[in-house]
């Protein structure tokens, strides 16, 4: 995809109402490891979870998971094949998740507004 393509397909796209300008991350659910029963599992994008397993000896022990930020694309698109060529070198699940560049983040926002969106 070249850069007329690319800002064409980032001007288009659904931003899932998330101000521009946006970021895509390709996430992973990644294990934290085993967690006290008196804790819970708080992950920063909002949704981490708990299983109970059983280990060697026959104890249920309880593990957290939280989503990993593993890549950055500026289209869902371009996120969506990484996840179709790339999943097989992952071991846990992979979504999409979709974020802002903060508007104190020069560097992006010049990138952005005088090449994508020039």
């Amino acid at each position: 995809m070249n850069i007329k393509e690319l800002a064409n397909e980032y001007i288009t796209q659904d931003n899932c109402f998330t101000a521009h300008p946006i970021y895509v991350m390709v996430q992973e659910m990644v294990c934290i490891g085993v967690i006290d029963y008196d804790y819970d599992v708080i992950c920063s994008y909002g949704d981490g979870k708990v299983e109970y397993e059983t280990n060697d000896n026959g104890d249920e022990i309880k593990l957290g998971y939280i989503w990993h930020p593993v890549e950055f694309f500026l289209t869902i698109k371009g996120a969506e094949k990484y996840i179709r060529l790339n999943s097989y070198n992952h071991t846990g699940a992979l979504r999409t998740y979709i974020s802002r560049f903060s508007d104190k983040n020069s560097e992006m926002q010049n990138l952005i507004n005088n090449i994508i969106l020039k």
